[in-house]
């Protein structure tokens, strides 16, 4: 690798919030993430890493590879290829899809950190307890449902990254991996565990590397840890865009559909009803609300704790139901098919 000559590329502070709000709060939930069980149990430690490696993509086709941590179900990958994408969505081992959020970016080291909307993937790998050392052997994968391949961490490198930050300690990779193995995990061959994560050549996340390169562990730690202090606040909702005149919606405006109620969350706390005739949420604190990106955009400032009052239309009557905010659970929540609500506290009275 040798610095380029061109000119640095760099990131506004503005265009990165602005960045991660677009795809934290423009993605609402799909259908719920299963894992069925698999038919065969992985021998190898590379074999169970495999089960953790995803494949980001949007409506133009797959972006990057990313790998989901072991706990959380937090995905981590390469920041370049996917932050310009429409409709980001991850695709897990079993074939489906899942709307997901920005937690957290590296952006002098083009990394990012989401989660998926409506559930968390069992299966994860954990981070190594020590950084790889110069000569250790290191497997990647090439493209997903492949097998690993075999390198060796060849030496480490420092570049200027965006904003003139300094880059320490990049790992130089021999060989070099394939395009396609951007956001594909660097693991210990031996045990499994997580030393980097490729990352592309690029003018928009490092300026001087040529070829793709791996983010070392502690650059990963770090992130990891960042987003671990999120307090982004947690509805247990999944909505459904609705126009208004559709089926039973009075609202002239349209709103949002309750379709699956999580029995642990907010909303359930609430007593909102989910279904294919759930609630209709029309507003939230007297603000109108016709898509997933307007809730989002109005719950964003707020943390877990702060109580929010939505505007719900419920078998042809206005009623105002108070929702508390909560942290988003870190354990695993995916189910093999929605769950129920529990039964409803009282109907409130009808605003007459």
């Amino acid at each position: 690798m040798t610095r380029a000559s061109r000119p640095e590329a760099r990131y506004h502070p503005r265009a990165v919030r602005a960045l991660t709000l677009a795809l934290a709060l423009s993605l609402g939930p799909v259908a719920a993430v299963a894992q069925p069980p698999p038919t065969t149990t992985p021998r190898t430690p590379l074999a169970r890493a495999a089960r953790a490696l995803v494949v980001l993509e949007d409506t133009s086709g797959p972006r990057a590879l990313g790998v989901v941590l072991a706990g959380t179900g937090r995905i981590l990958t390469a920041l370049e290829p996917i932050h310009a994408a429409g409709e980001l969505r991850v695709v897990y081992p079993d074939g489906r899809r899942d709307r997901v959020r920005v937690m957290a970016v590296d952006v002098s080291w083009g990394i990012a950190l989401l989660e998926g909307e409506a559930g968390t993937w069992p299966e994860g790998v954990e981070l190594a307890e020590r950084d790889g050392r110069t000569r250790d052997a290191v497997s990647w994968f090439p493209t997903a449902g492949s097998g690993s391949s075999g390198g060796t961490f060849a030496r480490r490198r420092s570049f200027v990254g965006n904003n003139a930050s300094l880059l320490r300690d990049a790992w130089e990779l021999d060989p070099v991996p394939a395009p396609t193995a951007v956001g594909s995990p660097l693991l210990h061959p031996q045990d499994g565990t997580l030393l980097g994560v490729v990352v592309p050549p690029s003018t928009l996340t490092i300026t001087g590397a040529d070829v793709a390169f791996g983010v070392p562990l502690p650059v990963l730690r770090a992130l990891v840890r960042r987003a671990g202090e999120s307090t982004r606040p947690w509805v247990g909702i999944t909505f459904a865009e609705v126009l208004g005149g559709q089926g039973d919606v009075a609202s002239p405006g349209g709103g949002l559909r309750v379709r699956v109620v999580d029995p642990s969350g907010p909303g359930a706390q609430a007593g909102l009803r989910g279904g294919p005739s759930g609630d209709l949420v029309v507003a939230v604190d007297g603000r109108p609300v016709r898509s997933i990106a307007g809730f989002g955009e109005i719950i964003a400032p707020l943390r877990a704790g702060d109580t929010i009052t939505l505007q719900v239309l419920r078998r042809g009557a206005t009623t105002d139901v108070p929702l508390t905010l909560a942290e988003r659970p870190r354990e695993p929540t995916s189910s093999t098919a929605p769950r129920p609500a529990p039964r409803a506290p009282a109907r409130p009275t009808p605003r007459r």
